[in-house]
C-alpha cells in the first residue's frame, strides 16, 4: 500500500507539472515585497481570462514562459508555461532598454547628468576631438533615449540569423562603445526614428562616465536593491554592459519594475525615480508607426478602449505592459525567437478582463 501511494504522489506531481499553466492558480506570497490577491477580489472577467490562459496553454501565441497581471498594486494572475518556472531568471531582451531609460532618469534625479542637451561626444572626448561628421557632434542624449540619433543602422530587416544584420554584426564586436561611437551618420539628429540597440551602448556608458559606476552597479544601488531584486544577470564584453538587451531577470522582478514607473517612481514611502522624469518617458516624443509613439525607450498608445498603455517589449516575446487607467500592469516572458507570434492581440485580451467594469 505505501508503494502504491508513493507511486501515486509521483504521478501527480509529474501530471501538475505536465500542465503547468492549464488551470488559472492563485498567486503565492513569498515574501519578496510583492502584495498577492485573487481575481475575484478585483471584479476581473474569469472568462476571458480563463479563455486567454487556455489558448496560451494550447500555443496559440508560441512558446509563452509567463504572463502576470498586477491589477491596483496585487498580483492577481501569476501563471508559468512550458519552460518558465518562478524562480527562472529569463532574458529580457530589448526590455533592457526600458530600464536604462530609467536609469538615466536616477543619474538625472541626483545630479550626475545636467541636462538632456548636452551632447553625447562631450562624455566621450577623444572622440570628441576625431569625429569630422558635424551631425554627430549634435546627438544628444535625449536624441539617444528616443532613438532620433540619426545613426544609419538597420536591424530589423535581415533576420538576427543573418551575419549581415547590424545588430548582430554589433553583439560581436570586440569593443561595444567604439563601434557604437563611430557608426555612420544617416540623418540630422532629432529628424527621424530609427530603432537602434546603439543607442542604448552609449548611455550606459555615459552613466558610467557620469557617476564613475558601471550601470549595473548603479542599478544594484538605486533600483534593484530598493526593490529587491536579487537575483539576475547583466552580461557585458570588454567591461562596456549590453544595454540594449543584455539583462536577465525573474519576471515577478520585471513586474516590480513595471509597478515602480506605474506608482509614479514610488515604492512605499520611498521614492526611487522623480515624477517627472517618468512624465517625459512616457510622453510621446515621435511617432514611429501609427497608433505607436516613442517616448524615452518606452512606447507609447492609446488603445481601442481609449486606455493610454506604455510598453516595452524584447525579441522572443518579453512586455511589460503599463495600463494607466486600469492601475494594471501585465508582464509576458516567452521564447518566439525566429517565430511570427504577435503579441499585440494577447494584449488586448488581456486589456479586456477589466474595461468592462471602469
Amino acid at each position: 500500500m505505501r508503494n502504491l501511494i508513493i507511486i501515486s504522489c509521483l504521478f501527480t506531481i509529474t501530471s501538475c507539472h505536465n500542465n503547468k499553466g492549464n488551470t488559472l492558480l492563485t498567486p503565492v506570497d513569498i515574501n519578496d515585497g510583492i502584495t498577492v490577491s485573487t481575481i475575484k477580489k478585483h471584479e476581473i472577467n474569469e472568462e476571458i481570462l480563463n479563455e486567454i490562459n487556455a489558448d496560451i496553454y494550447n500555443g496559440m501565441y508560441g512558446n509563452i514562459h509567463s504572463l502576470l497581471i498586477m491589477k491596483d498594486d496585487e498580483l492577481i494572475v501569476e501563471q508559468y508555461y512550458n519552460e518558465g518556472e518562478r524562480d527562472e531568471i529569463h532574458f529580457l531582451a530589448s526590455v533592457t532598454k526600458g530600464f536604462v531609460a530609467i536609469l538615466v532618469g536616477i543619474a538625472m534625479d541626483q545630479g550626475y547628468i545636467d541636462s538632456l542637451n548636452q551632447p553625447m561626444l562631450n562624455y566621450f572626448p577623444d572622440y570628441k576631438e576625431t569625429e569630422k561628421d558635424k551631425r554627430k557632434h549634435k546627438v544628444t542624449i535625449e536624441h539617444l533615449l528616443t532613438m532620433t540619433s540619426g545613426f544609419e543602422w538597420d536591424e530589423l530587416t535581415l533576420p538576427f540569423t543573418d551575419p549581415n544584420n547590424d545588430g548582430v554584426r554589433m553583439d560581436g564586436a570586440d569593443d561595444l562603445l567604439d563601434a557604437s561611437l563611430r557608426l555612420d551618420m544617416d540623418t540630422l539628429p532629432g529628424t527621424k526614428y530609427v530603432y537602434c540597440g546603439p543607442n542604448d551602448i552609449i548611455l550606459g556608458e555615459i552613466i558610467k562616465v557620469a557617476t564613475k559606476q558601471n550601470i549595473e552597479e548603479f542599478a544594484v544601488k538605486n533600483l534593484f536593491e530598493p526593490l529587491q531584486i536579487n537575483k539576475y544577470r547583466w552580461s557585458s564584453r570588454n567591461g562596456v554592459y549590453r544595454t540594449g538587451g543584455g539583462l536577465w531577470m525573474k519576471s515577478r522582478d520585471m513586474l516590480k519594475f513595471g509597478q515602480l514607473l506605474l506608482n509614479d517612481g514610488n515604492i512605499g514611502e520611498t521614492n526611487l525615480i522623480s515624477k517627472n522624469w517618468i512624465d517625459k518617458t512616457f510622453t510621446p516624443y515621435i511617432e514611429i508607426a501609427k497608433p505607436f509613439h516613442m517616448g524615452y525607450q518606452w512606447r507609447s498608445i492609446i488603445s481601442k478602449n481609449g486606455i493610454h498603455t506604455n510598453f516595452v517589449s524584447g525579441n522572443g516575446g518579453q512586455l511589460i505592459v503599463i495600463f494607466h487607467e486600469l492601475n494594471m500592469v501585465l508582464v509576458v516572458t516567452a521564447d518566439n525567437r525566429g517565430e511570427k507570434h504577435p503579441l499585440g492581440p494577447l494584449v488586448e485580451r488581456v486589456e479586456n478582463i477589466t474595461t468592462n467594469r471602469i
